[in-house]
């Protein structure tokens, strides 16, 4: 395959042009089910495709490595397909699809907000974790995305957008803006990105007060450390809600705030920043 690499993308993706189509590598993940490397990838800026490759067809090195791999696959079939396989064999040694199919892929079935965003409509610029990026979307401006890349990962969106419609409109979280599809498939959600600070022990009182807030709705966050909050002079905002869960008892509720003195003076960083761009 005669390809010519373009270097990165502006959200680190990275872009080969092949005679037949441009592709983009958006993710890449090892399956926890397979030994196989998955990869999803968008064709000429639209369509997205998933492409899992057996162990040992490629260096370890290049597996990971978008520029070197791309080189290294074998044409694209045509067709209107969404998941395909790459195998090598001693009869076939050279990579090749062993096969290429069209799944109908997990999806969010929460759907309760009216707005549906289309992911290739976003121009991701920076990537927080794996999963939630910071991205520019032209009627909504700066947002933060997050997102399934896998099938595997459908389930904890799942659960946090419904979180999210229960406490929608009272100031609890960032404004959820919107449900994130790919080809119509709900893959994820938008959020109103929120200028702020992580929390420190300086913010207990503030923080103990949004906490309460999210217990009065009988909802239990699941992860309050202080990566989960972000404050600012006018507000505080609980975010990560993907092992909250509803209907829990008082004691339950009480045990989670009086442990987040505790969380406020661990200086451990054993979360990840999501959401923050520093005031």
């Amino acid at each position: 395959m005669e390809v010519s690499c373009e270097g990165e993308a502006s959200d680190d993706s990275i872009k080969i042009r092949t005679r037949a189509a441009e592709l983009v590598v958006l993710d890449i993940a090892d399956d926890p089910d397979t030994p196989a490397t998955q990869y999803r990838l968008s064709i000429n800026s639209g369509r997205v495709v998933y492409v899992s490759i057996d162990a040992g067809v490629y260096d370890e090195d290049d597996d990971y490595f978008p520029p070197m791999l791309l080189d290294l696959l074998p044409p694209f079939p045509s067709g209107d397909w969404n998941k395909g396989h790459i195998i090598k064999t001693e009869e076939r040694p050279q990579p090749h699809f062993a096969w290429t199919r069209r799944l109908d892929l997990p999806k969010i079935t929460s759907i309760w907000h009216p707005t549906h965003v289309e992911f290739n409509e976003l121009r991701i610029y920076s990537k927080l974790m794996p999963n939630v990026a910071e991205a520019f979307h032209p009627n909504y401006g700066d947002v933060i995305a997050k997102y399934a890349r896998f099938e595997w990962e459908i389930s904890s969106y799942q659960a946090e957008t419904e979180v999210y419609s229960w406490i929608e409109g009272h100031n609890i979280g960032p404004n959820f803006l919107g449900h994130l599809t790919e080809g119509g498939r709900v893959i994820g959600f938008l959020l109103q990105k929120l200028d702020g600070l992580h929390a420190g022990i300086q913010d207990l009182a503030r923080c103990e007060d949004i906490v309460r807030k999210l217990h009065s709705f009988d909802i239990l966050h699941g992860d309050l450390n202080r990566h989960n909050f972000l404050v600012n002079q006018e507000q505080v905002r609980l975010i990560d809600f993907e092992t909250s869960v509803r209907g829990q008892d008082e004691d339950k509720q009480a045990e989670e705030l009086r442990g987040l003195k505790g969380e406020l003076l661990d200086g451990s960083g054993k979360a990840s920043t999501t959401h923050l761009r520093k005031a």
